[in-house]
């Protein structure tokens, strides 16, 4: 485990947003690659060694203002990039339980495309078409062509619809364990993926099938699309209760990091390798007893880098084998 140590704006969130960038191939944040460069620089250059199948590599990015990227491995430029196991928590997660809809989609398909590259291009896919039949609805176009885009949303909206179901029975029991451990209470607690427009128990293909035609009059009075995928929600609830309604900062802190370490240990389940795992600001707004849970988990990990600003934490970390980085003005040292 690596503590990086130092107080705000030293560059302890940036060096956990290049590893990210370099496993993954995107900013934790969605940040564009004019936004990662330093203002006056043309590019930049990002690289790390990691342990591939029992050998270091190198890995590199160079990122540009125009958007293109070069990937190198060992020095040598690659056409296709491959994702590294790597997952983390960002304070920004605290929107998973409290923000739009859109933002725990967004965490389940970022997920599934990682474990699944397939996939990723069927949701890419999906987003084409949708952006393309909207545009129609909003234009008046040819009913005909309208129809032609539905079905194919429809077809490529059952297949999302299944891998998000496939993908949030193997993550709930983790999380629901891990937010156990913060939370020291037992049951009630569940996570819903609830559909619009149709119903789960009359078929996904179905009923996308009849939600795209009972949407028809409604969608050209709107001009966008009112069924599919990108309209579904997935909820906390406690009981009936969307935990949204009355969960205090440090519960909704407690799910947003339980969902992180359970999306951690299914990537290294479906990976089959071991997984870094990142944490910035972790501790901040925990009480007592959420922060001791934190601290013993993470003791558990085997890869770790943790951001923090208290000199305790660091200290206490230190005591069960973490190395203390200080980071002081973009520059790392320890």
């Amino acid at each position: 485990m690596f503590v990086l140590l130092g107080p705000n704006a030293q560059g302890k969130t940036n060096f956990l947003e290049a590893l990210f960038l370099l496993a993954r191939g995107f900013s934790p944040f969605h940040a564009s690659d004019e936004e990662l460069i330093l203002f006056g620089e043309e590019s930049a250059l990002l690289s790390a060694r990691f342990m591939e199948g029992g050998a270091l590599s190198l890995r590199q990015v160079l990122l540009t203002r125009s958007g293109r990227r070069e990937w190198r491995r060992d020095g040598k430029i690659e056409r296709r990039r491959f994702s590294l196991p790597l997952s983390g928590f960002f304070p920004e997660d605290l929107a998973l339980v409290d923000g739009e809809p859109k933002r725990r989609r967004d965490f389940v398909d970022d997920a599934l495309s990682f474990i699944r590259p397939g996939l990723g291009e069927i949701l890419g896919n999906y987003e084409k078409v949708l952006t393309r039949r909207n545009l129609l609805l909003r234009e008046g176009g040819p009913r005909e062509l309208i129809d032609a885009y539905g079905e194919q949303l429809v077809l490529l909206g059952a297949r999302i619809v299944e891998e998000r179901l496939k993908y949030l029975q193997v993550l709930s029991p983790l999380f629901l364990r891990t937010f156990e451990l913060f939370s020291g209470e037992r049951g009630g607690f569940r996570v819903e993926y609830r559909t619009r427009g149709y119903e789960l128990k009359e078929g996904i293909l179905e009923g996308l099938g009849r939600a795209r035609k009972a949407f028809e009059e409604e969608e050209r009075g709107k001009g966008m699309t009112l069924f599919g995928p990108h309209r579904d929600e997935i909820l906390f609830l406690f009981g009936d209760r969307d935990v949204r309604e009355f969960a205090s900062f440090g519960e909704k802190k407690s799910i947003a990091l339980a969902l992180r370490m359970a999306e951690k240990a299914v990537v290294q389940w479906m990976k089959r390798e071991e997984t870094v795992f990142l944490l910035d600001d972790a501790f901040p707004g925990l009480d007592r007893k959420r922060r001791e849970a934190l601290r013993a988990l993470v003791a558990q990990e085997s890869q770790v880098f943790l951001t923090t600003t208290e000199e305790d934490v660091a200290l206490e970390l230190s005591r069960e084998g973490a190395r203390i980085l200080l980071v002081e003005e973009g520059k790392v040292r320890g």
